[in-house]
């Protein structure tokens, strides 16, 4: 929000507008971030008049005042610029149009830091069927959320392995596995015994 503060006056016989910065800089990866207030004094003996303020990328914001707004010699408006993260650097510019003429501040902002993927992995094993009287042709791996009767293939492996590593979960949440065999004509056994995991 932008507001008035007394200014010692000048004694230009007339004004102009003069700014605490003409460039701002936002750290993308520190989250929603706010710079130090920024401060346009009227310097001269005349009442300066604002009739717009507008920013080039929404990516920068301000909570603005009603415009236009008349400011007094000697007074001064201040107001907090933010910027919103972003996935790619950015760059805009922040214009203040007057009756003293159009003046602007140079805006960028670092792009935010990628979540980092889940560095956890689920590693299963299981025993081979003892015996049976279809040959296994392959396996096949459900899983579903814990909780969830909900089950979908996670991905299969050959007859000859009884491992899977499941790279795709997600930290803080749990989830249920079972293995079914798969013959060669695509039938597939019960499901074995379900284990329970929890990500941390």
């Amino acid at each position: 929000m932008l507001m008035a503060s007394p200014l010692w006056a000048a004694s230009n016989t007339t004004s102009k507008l003069t700014f605490s910065t003409t460039a701002l800089s936002f750290n993308g990866s520190s989250g929603n971030v706010s710079t130090p207030p920024i401060t346009v004094a009227i310097v001269g003996s005349k009442p300066v008049t604002v009739t717009s303020i507008s920013f080039s990328n929404s990516t920068f914001f301000a909570t603005l005042p009603a415009l236009p707004v008349t400011v007094s010699a000697g007074q001064s408006l201040t107001g907090q610029i933010s910027a919103r993260p972003q996935s790619s650097a950015q760059t805009g510019k922040l214009t203040i149009v007057s009756n003293v003429g159009t003046y602007t501040v140079s805006l960028s902002e670092t792009a935010a830091t990628p979540a980092s993927p889940s560095s956890h992995k689920v590693n299963l094993s299981w025993p081979a069927p003892a015996s049976s009287s279809d040959t296994v042709d392959s396996y096949q791996v459900d899983r579903a959320v814990a909780g969830s009767t909900a089950y979908s293939s996670v991905g299969t492996t050959t007859a000859g392995s009884t491992t899977f590593t499941d790279s795709s979960v997600s930290s803080g949440k749990s989830y249920t596995y079972e293995v079914r065999s798969v013959d060669e004509n695509g039938n597939m056994s019960n499901p074995s015994n379900a284990v329970t995991l929890s990500i941390p």
